[in-house]
């Protein structure tokens, strides 16, 4: 876990000088919009690496955070995917629910949206 870590700063590091670039995608996730972009990146471009490393950590942040603020008695899980759940599997769930919210996706930060797609595809009992 240490050397992924590592690999994703060293990505976006490496990548930072080059970030201003105007056909570059914006790595601050700002809205769900955005994320879906950096999630979405297509094989041949330029910045893929660098988008699926921030979308990956991203999407790896926000299920640490959500299984340890909820590991208690104080607050309900939002979203309960099984154990067996992979990351590309919540990349295609996150997409496939942007896709048929389009509405949602400028309005909101991205932790929003990647819980609503969460939350649609593993309702918790």
């Amino acid at each position: 876990m240490k050397r992924l870590f590592l690999s994703v700063v060293l990505a976006l590091i490496c990548v930072a000088p080059a970030a201003n670039a105007a056909d570059s995608p914006e790595f601050n996730a700002k809205t769900t919009a955005d994320l879906v972009e950096l999630c979405s990146a297509p094989l041949d471009a330029m910045f893929y690496q660098a988008s699926m490393a921030y979308c990956l950590g991203f999407i790896d942040a926000a299920h640490d955070y959500h299984s340890v603020i909820t590991s208690g008695d104080l607050l309900r899980p939002i979203a309960c995917p099984g154990p067996g759940v992979t990351r590309q599997e919540m990349i295609d769930v996150f997409l496939a629910w942007a896709a048929k919210n389009p509405g949602l996706l400028k309005g909101e930060g991205p932790i929003h949206g990647l819980m609503r797609a969460a939350s649609d595809k593993w309702p918790c009992s």
